[in-house]
């Protein structure tokens, strides 16, 4: 009876560090990691009619900032304003290859980048410009455009890389 009791108590404990091996090789065989399933993929991009380079999410889709938000706090733009210009939420990503100064964060699931608040615009198709008095597009060499004098920067983010194709990061 012990003999058959170590031996189960042996397959099983086999079975778990098998398991756990197999789990571990994934990452240290090179095999892609999994992205979270609300990642938002960045990368810089030149946009036709902006002087410079901007960020864009998802499929060239160009982001802003919101002149009436204040660096390092949750976005303002809500209700009817959200339902034109709707928060990018969820976890920043930078494209495969992208390297992007600045830093990217999150301040109740909305995305920020160097502490202000992203935002998209409602029905744009990729490498559109739609911004006005209120809503700029992000320029990454500098942060944002409303960027008052030193304030403190975000807190540090993971951020992930990934090289599939991305979605549009609104939920």
């Amino acid at each position: 009876m012990l003999t058959g009791l170590r031996a189960g108590v042996l397959g099983v404990a086999s079975a778990a560090l098998l398991a756990g091996s197999w789990w571990g090789a994934t990452a240290a065989f090179g095999a892609p990691a999994h992205l979270p399933k609300n990642a938002v993929v960045f990368k810089v991009e030149h946009v036709r009619g902006i002087k410079g380079s901007v960020l864009e999410e998802g499929n060239g889709l160009v982001v802003y900032t919101f002149t009436g938000d204040t660096r390092n706090h949750a976005g303002t733009c809500t209700g009817g304003c959200a339902a034109i210009w709707p928060p990018v939420r969820g976890v920043p990503v930078l494209a495969s290859g992208q390297k992007i100064a600045g830093k990217f964060g999150r301040i109740n699931g909305q995305v920020t980048y160097n502490g202000w608040p992203l935002y998209g615009f409602t029905g744009e198709k990729g490498g559109q410009n739609h911004a006005n008095a209120q809503f700029k597009v992000v320029h990454p060499s500098s942060g944002s455009t409303p960027a008052p004098p030193s304030q403190p920067s975000p807190m540090p983010t993971y951020t992930y890389s990934y090289s599939g194709g991305g979605g549009n990061g609104y939920m």
